[in-house]
């Protein structure tokens, strides 16, 4: 039976929702999830989500990006880069096949929209994972590989449970060593909002400072709270902070003058603490590196998944 590609279209929203499960079982999602981190996403264009049919059957995917329509900052300095975000196919179809089709029906657009390099999974807007999930989807990176994509880093996701969880002594003995210097660590208020992106845009990726924006305006709207948020100060300087959404721990990060103080540490803790005050019984962070991943292990966060994130330099064969 012929197969065919062709761009997505919402009277095929059932049949896809219920493949992605199907084939990414790890990542499935609902249709809510569907309609904001897809359909409303700025940069979503519906001829760079591919489908593949055999007859009327839907057998497979390809979820493409670029920054057609929002900038991204340093994530794409120079406009080039693309970004596959998820792929799938039916546990019944060729893989190797399907996929590899997908694939090159995807970087022949890219191609043609003038990128030059496309990247697996972490499109900053809206990624679902930070790369292909090594070990439940090894035959995927092997896809990818054999098609000339390159592992460029690891990444990991990682999970606490924290319904018993207090601040150590040794990191309150930090807090109050800081507190010395001057360095104090407190719940961000509303008059901190102008020295806080200050800090946001000097220190930190464009895509935290686009996400941490959207969740100030959302105070204003209530829809967040102030408490979510821990600021580092040292006098009238922002140098640090931490949040978390539910119990999706960070982003957070320190200025690179601070660096090895242990103000991460104690950031970590005092965040983790006032999400058990609030009544979450677990912590969990998507996106995490081996380094990182030494801070968290001290507070009882184990690994959960490792992802490898890729790369593949495009070329127009035409």
């Amino acid at each position: 039976m012929a197969r065919t590609i062709v761009p997505y279209s919402d009277r095929y929203r059932q049949s896809l929702l219920t493949l992605w499960s199907e084939a990414l079982p790890l990542d499935a999602i609902n249709e809510d999830r569907f309609e904001q981190r897809v359909l409303l996403d700025e940069n979503f264009d519906p001829a760079s989500f591919l489908l593949a049919f055999e007859g009327d059957t839907l057998v497979g995917f390809v979820l493409g990006v670029t920054a057609c329509r929002l900038s991204l900052g340093d994530a794409d300095p120079e406009g080039k880069r693309s970004w596959i975000t998820m792929l799938g196919v039916h546990p019944l179809q060729d893989l190797r096949t399907v996929g590899g089709e997908l694939l090159s029906a995807i970087e022949s657009r890219f191609v043609a929209l003038g990128k030059n390099e496309c990247r697996v999974a972490g499109y900053p807007p809206g990624y679902f994972t930070p790369g292909i999930d090594v070990r439940a989807y090894r035959p995927l990176l092997e896809l990818f590989l054999s098609h000339g994509y390159k592992v460029y880093h690891e990444a990991l996701s990682m999970d606490a449970p924290i319904v018993l969880f207090t601040v150590p002594e040794k990191t309150l003995g930090i807090e109050r060593r800081l507190r010395e210097e001057g360095i104090e660590i407190r719940v961000y208020r509303r008059t901190d909002v102008v020295r806080f992106l200050e800090f946001l845009e000097k220190h930190m990726p464009t895509d935290w400072v686009r996400v941490e924006r959207r969740n100030l305006r959302k105070i204003a709207e209530g829809g967040f709270r102030p408490d979510q948020i821990t600021l580092v100060t040292k006098g009238e300087e922002v140098i640090g902070y931490c949040q978390f959404e539910g119990s999706h721990f960070g982003p957070f990060g320190v200025s690179d003058a601070y660096q090895g103080r242990g103000i991460g540490t104690v950031l970590l803790a005092r965040t983790l603490e006032r999400m058990r005050q609030q009544g979450y019984h677990d912590a969990w962070v998507m996106w995490t590196d081996d380094l990182a991943a030494k801070v968290y292990s001290k507070f009882g966060f184990n690994e959960t998944r490792r992802f490898a994130l890729l790369q593949k330099r495009l070329q127009n064969h035409t």
